[in-house]
């Protein structure tokens, strides 16, 4: 049973530290305006994730099986909702000792993120089909998949964060800041284009 744990945290730990979308919106937050910043959107990333795997054991993604519009609609919404992030982010102020205007996500862009991410929902049926089983002694209940991964999910997008943070430190950063930003940009909407392709 606890090498059952210790595989789901490695799974998790993998799911969650791979560049993604809410990866590349740590980092962005975090070079912007360092890790505290972060934090709401996190927290409401990690939480939405964990309770769409929560949920999803509960027939949640069959939803997706009987209705394959609904999904197609979702993944379409969230595509252009997170183009507009990287646009917002190719256009933003490159001077790193100014204030930000506004910020580029808090907790409930966070919740949002993860509805329409395809890669949560590919994450929460990867869980379900491997990790809980009709044998109670080979399975994990739900709840603590979620908390786990929660957990997990909240340290490696934390961790992407001061890594944001930590490269304004790096000499003549400014000056690199606006072809970071864009870079980061494109580099965002490209993941989400071939994810939504690779959906198809």
């Amino acid at each position: 049973m606890i090498s059952l744990y210790f595989n789901f945290c490695v799974f998790a730990f993998v799911a969650s530290i791979t560049p993604g979308p809410t990866n590349l919106i740590s980092l962005m937050i975090g070079s912007k305006q360092g890790v505290p910043a972060a934090i709401p959107f996190v927290i409401g990333s990690s939480f939405s994730a964990a309770l769409i795997l929560w949920l999803s054991g509960f027939g949640l993604t069959s939803l997706f099986i009987d209705f394959p519009l609904l999904q197609t609609l979702i993944t379409w919404i969230g595509a252009l909702w997170m183009s507009w992030l990287g646009w917002k982010l190719y256009h933003s102020t490159t001077h790193s000792h100014l204030p930000v205007p506004s910020k580029i996500a808090g907790w409930v862009e966070g919740v949002i993120l993860q509805v329409v991410n395809p890669k949560t929902w590919i994450m929460a049926i990867t869980v379900n089909a491997i990790f809980t089983t009709s044998s109670s002694e080979y399975s994990i209940p739900l709840f603590y998949l979620a908390l786990i991964f929660f957990i997990v999910a909240m340290s490696c997008l934390l961790s992407w964060s001061w890594l944001g943070q930590a490269a304004k430190s790096i000499n003549k950063f400014s000056e690199w800041e606006h072809l970071i930003n864009r870079s980061l940009a494109i580099l965002l909407v490209v993941i989400v284009w071939l994810s939504v392709f690779m959906m198809q």
